[in-house]
């Protein structure tokens, strides 16, 4: 008896003792979704930053001067004949052949990622694209210039660069479709998107200071070795499903797969593998998915000019290649900031103002779209440098807030086909990388602020149109070819209903928690000897 009461009473401290040792463990847990955000987001920035190097050779060859090692040979004097001769179309060209290989892996990657692993389809496509990084400087310059065989490889590998990039994208989705429950849905996915934006950011600070002090093939091998350090670390921290990740808390893992559950019947694996048919019918006919197109291609247009044109811009400015990066990263950063708080007055507009879902994501994208549009066509007629460059930053990080508008849009209609709608947006919005690049060539070979205007007009109004066909075609509810049991079609992802599948959502995930904690109890009773 006495025997039974001390063992008792070990087991009790014992019982303590492990509690307080999980408590101690709780303070210093780090959410394993918080992890994936992080890599996620940061895959997408060094993957811009990489798209932003070209943007930085681009400058220099039409401004040569600027320049330590693109444009003079090393045994020739200053102002003799070019090592490096192609005019701004022809730069135009190449800008432009990256986002054809983008449009090519967009839909290809979608269904991939629909039928195996996320993670491997957001991986490899970038580790390859980091590699070739560091064939550029050689394609540029190294190779022979004779019969432009240099132009023609530095294509091939931009071209090669666009495919792997245009993987990244679609493969996204099925990761935040993983890891995000639907209530972070804002936060979460507004951070992980704030990569794309961060990266000229980096890419412009930080390549115009080392094109200046450490010649400009730097900022190629730096982007490369940083893409390389982080796939290492993606390899050792991230898992397609939080029920393969061997560290994460049980808490998180049922409050993860509780939620998902509610949209996705993540649970039932035999109805997610058996779905093979994608509805293009439904998905084409569909006024909603081509809203998103709409707002994905204004995206494509001025977010891809700027990213292959930015330098040279502000080149017609009277701005050398310091001041280039400083100040041209000013307009990136503020879309950062703002692309990162709108994920919090998305979620609050939907769950404490109890916005509707549609109503949330037309207001963050056309909102982001009319100041962006006005503030271009507004710099059209500026000629006071600093001036435009304050016009710049403040309509670029105006648009900051569509990473909680259409951005999140297909998980909303469609989270089951979330990376193929993804892909499929993509394609289409890309296909303005192929555009605004070659139109830009076209309308600057003079390099001068005037042709710039044209550029600019054009991109305002592009931004006006999808507004309005956004505003007036955009949903955010689940759509009904998206759901595959009568259960789901029931669903609507609007505010109307969401406090109450968040109350219900809540309830069981403390059903759930109680149930393990209870019969973690019972386990230890039998092993006491008391059952």
């Amino acid at each position: 008896m006495t025997l039974t009461s001390s063992s008792k009473f070990l087991s009790i401290d014992m019982n303590k003792s492990t509690e307080n040792q999980l408590k101690k463990s709780e303070i210093f847990y780090i959410p394993k979704r918080v992890i994936v955000a992080i890599l996620t987001s940061l895959g997408l920035l060094i993957s811009t930053v990489i798209q932003t190097n070209f943007a930085i050779t681009n400058s220099l060859i039409l401004n040569p001067h600027d320049s330590k090692d693109i444009p003079i040979d090393d045994d020739q004097p200053i102002n003799t004949t070019l090592k490096v001769a192609w005019t701004s179309v022809q730069l135009g060209y190449l800008n432009s052949i990256f986002y054809v290989g983008y449009v090519l892996s967009h839909m290809p990657a979608g269904f991939l990622v629909h039928k195996f692993s996320a993670i491997k389809i957001f991986l490899f496509p970038l580790l390859i694209l980091f590699i070739l990084n560091l064939l550029m400087p050689l394609t540029i310059s190294t190779v022979t210039s004779a019969y432009r065989i240099n132009y023609y490889l530095t294509a091939l590998v931009r071209l090669i660069q666009g495919i792997c990039a245009g993987c990244a994208f679609p493969s996204s989705h099925g990761i935040v479709a993983n890891w995000c429950p639907p209530s972070e849905r804002g936060r979460m996915g507004g951070f992980i998107y704030s990569g794309l934006y961060a990266g000229p950011v980096v890419g412009f600070f930080v390549g115009g200071i080392l094109a200046k002090y450490s010649g400009h093939y730097s900022i190629y091998y730096a982007s490369a070795i940083l893409g390389l350090i982080w796939s290492l670390a993606f390899v050792f921290l991230m898992y397609d499903k939080p029920s393969e990740h061997p560290t994460i808390s049980e808490d998180e893992l049922i409050y993860i797969e509780k939620s998902i559950a509610e949209v996705k019947s993540l649970f039932d694996e035999n109805e997610v593998n058996e779905m093979s048919k994608i509805p293009w019918k439904f998905i084409l006919m569909s006024l909603p998915v081509w809203a998103i197109c709409c707002a994905h291609f204004a995206r494509g247009w001025t977010f891809y000019l700027l990213l292959t044109n930015q330098p040279a811009f502000l080149n017609a400015f009277g701005f050398g290649v310091t001041e280039n990066g400083t100040l041209g990263s000013l307009p990136h950063i503020m879309k950062v900031l703002i692309a990162l708080l709108s994920g919090f007055i998305a979620d609050y507009m939907r769950l404490n103002l109890l916005w509707s879902t549609t109503n949330v994501r037309k207001i963050m994208t056309c909102t982001g779209y009319i100041i962006e549009g006005t503030c271009l066509l507004v710099m059209c007629h500026v000629t006071n440098p600093y001036l435009g460059i304050g016009l710049l930053t403040v309509g670029v990080g105006s648009s900051g807030l569509m990473v909680s508008g259409w951005h999140l849009n297909h998980q909303d209609l469609a989270p089951r086909y979330a990376s193929v709608l993804a892909g499929f947006t993509a394609v289409i919005g890309t296909s303005a990388g192929i555009l605004s690049p070659i139109v830009a060539g076209l309308l600057t070979k003079e390099q001068n602020l005037i042709g710039w205007r044209h550029v600019f007009t054009i991109a305002s109004f592009v931004l006006f149109i999808a507004s309005l066909f956004y505003m007036i075609f955009a949903s955010g509810e689940l759509q009904s070819w998206a759901t595959g049991t009568p259960r789901e079609q029931k669903l609507r992802l609007n505010s109307e209903k969401l406090p109450p599948l968040l109350g219900s959502l809540k309830h069981n995930i403390q059903d759930g928690i109680h149930s393990k904690q209870q019969e973690k109890v019972y386990q230890q009773s039998v092993v006491n000897g008391d059952h």
